[in-house]
């Protein structure tokens, strides 16, 4: 009885220390704890850390805009008929747009035919008399007066033949007037009546830009515009597209705004079908250079939000966690962690064991 008592809560906690000190390692060989030596047959990939010279790019909000952009509207007083586009229908040059009524613009142009034909028979009459009146002067058969009074008539037709083909041309150009087409190829931008409405000279119809011309237009800050030239190549940036593009100055403003303080800089684009008028863009100036130490990603493990390198010196290894930036390429930039001279090495060593 006094065995079972106490004998096997013994035999039981001599057990249960023996599995603990099992788990804890005790039965099994023990490496202490130091930095693995290199030794010039490990072959390891080293890079030595190091500065390198860096353009610094200045950020300037820009917009897009047209170049050749136009706003269409009516040159006469009429009622409009019919509109043939809507905004986004890209047109040609010459393309009907809209159509006015002309039904009185023609009843005004054959009014103004009949006239000029009038007087075209009634100058030829006239030229007739003046001409025979001559004949008869030259003769001695008619008095001076007579052959004056003839002139006269003859040159008061010629001037209503004159004005009645000048009628006869304005009535003409107010009827082309009714067809306006589009001054050039491009795509409808907005459409700012409807057909029954009516249109009086200089009210916006249509509105039209050329998306071969667009550009790129910016105040730039005086100090770094008079840096800029005529020619001079920058970089656009588009968060919208998350696309780059190449830009060439072609226009500096010659005189600064005086509330900015800064100078209006238009550079042209190459086409891109996705590039639109008023789109928010970053126009990229170069303003001098700086130093950054850079390695190549390869180098860089990360374990969630830690990034580390494999440093080695003075024919040790160790870590060491690193903050990074900006990437380019392969190579990525080192904000802290690193000095120049470092010598990392490509990937974990075989043998050294994490804590």
């Amino acid at each position: 009885m006094t065995f079972k008592k106490w004998g096997i809560p013994i035999i039981a906690m001599t057990g249960l220390l023996l599995v603990v000190a099992w788990m804890a390692g005790l039965f099994t060989h023990k490496v202490a704890p130091a930095t693995l030596q290199h030794s010039a047959s490990s072959n390891l990939n080293s890079f030595t850390v190091s500065y390198t010279t860096e353009p610094v790019f200045e950020s300037i909000p820009a917009s897009i805009k047209a170049r050749e952009a136009t706003l269409v509207s009516s040159q006469i007083l009429a009622r409009i008929e019919n509109i043939h586009v809507r905004a986004g229908d890209k047109v040609t040059q010459g393309q009907l747009l809209v159509s006015l009524e002309s039904n009185s613009l023609k009843a005004q142009l054959a009014q103004a035919s009949a006239m000029v034909e009038a007087s075209q028979a009634l100058l030829t009459e006239a030229k007739t008399s003046f001409e025979r009146a001559q004949t008869l002067q030259s003769d001695g058969l008619l008095s001076q007066s007579e052959l004056d009074n003839t002139a006269a008539y003859f040159y008061r037709l010629r001037s209503e033949h004159m004005a009645a083909t000048q009628a006869k041309q304005a009535a003409q150009t107010a009827l082309d007037y009714s067809k306006i087409t589009s001054p050039f190829s491009g795509v409808v931008v907005e459409r700012a009546t409807e057909p029954g409405n009516m249109a009086s000279p200089g009210q916006l119809l249509l509105s039209l830009y050329d998306p071969l011309t667009l550009q790129i237009e910016a105040n730039v800050r005086e100090s770094l515009a008079t840096q800029l030239a005529l020619g001079r190549k920058v970089s656009i940036k588009v968060d919208s597209l998350g696309k780059n593009f190449t830009a060439t100055i072609v226009e500096i403003v010659p005189a600064a705004d005086p509330f900015a303080r800064a100078f209006l800089i238009k550079a042209g684009l190459e086409f891109d079908p996705n590039l639109r008028p008023g789109m928010f863009a970053k126009m990229m100036v170069e303003n001098g250079s700086t130093q950054v130490l850079t390695i190549p990603l390869t180098y860089v493990k990360s374990f969630g939000q830690l990034d580390i390198v494999w440093l080695l010196k003075n024919e040790q290894l160790s870590r060491r966690f690193i903050r990074l930036g900006k990437s380019k390429g392969d190579q990525i930039e080192v904000i802290s962690g690193l000095i120049p001279g470092d010598t990392l090495v490509l990937g974990e060593p075989i043998g050294l064991k994490q804590n």
